[in-house]
């Protein structure tokens, strides 16, 4: 669920458990809870790197070697994007729009990979403590 699906009458997808913290039952670390979140990021991931059949948020998309980056017309002609536009420079706004996409996927892709790490992590711990090393 998106934050607009919870705008819409959704459940909060950023909602923390209040009872997180609590020193009741002890927490466990799930290398498959782990490598479910890590299969979700991934699925956003391959979407923003255009290896998924959703349409938005492609990085081909928006790139210049895709036809020469974003336009002014493309971002958008109301009153603040206009204003974007002409802060970042409107001959190259699709090209510096790019390479902010980028570091963001890039960012991203790191989380993702450390989710998935931390998950082999906690499955070599238990192996090594339980003797199935």
């Amino acid at each position: 669920m998106t934050q607009k699906d919870a705008m819409y009458g959704g459940s909060d997808p950023l909602s923390v458990d209040p009872h997180l913290f609590d020193g009741g039952a002890a927490r466990e670390n799930s290398p498959s809870q782990m490598r479910a979140i890590a299969t979700e990021l991934r699925s956003s991931l391959d979407a923003m790197l255009g290896n998924s059949e959703r349409p938005n948020g492609n990085i081909n998309q928006i790139e210049p070697s895709a036809g020469g980056g974003l336009s002014t017309s493309q971002i958008g002609r109301w009153s603040d994007a206009l204003a974007l536009a002409s802060t970042v420079g409107s001959d190259n706004a699709g090209r510096k729009f790019a390479e902010v996409y980028q570091r963001f996927i890039d960012a991203y892709q790191k989380v993702v990979e450390a989710v998935e790490a931390s998950a082999d992590n906690h499955d070599r711990a238990r192996r090594a403590n339980e003797g199935d090393a």
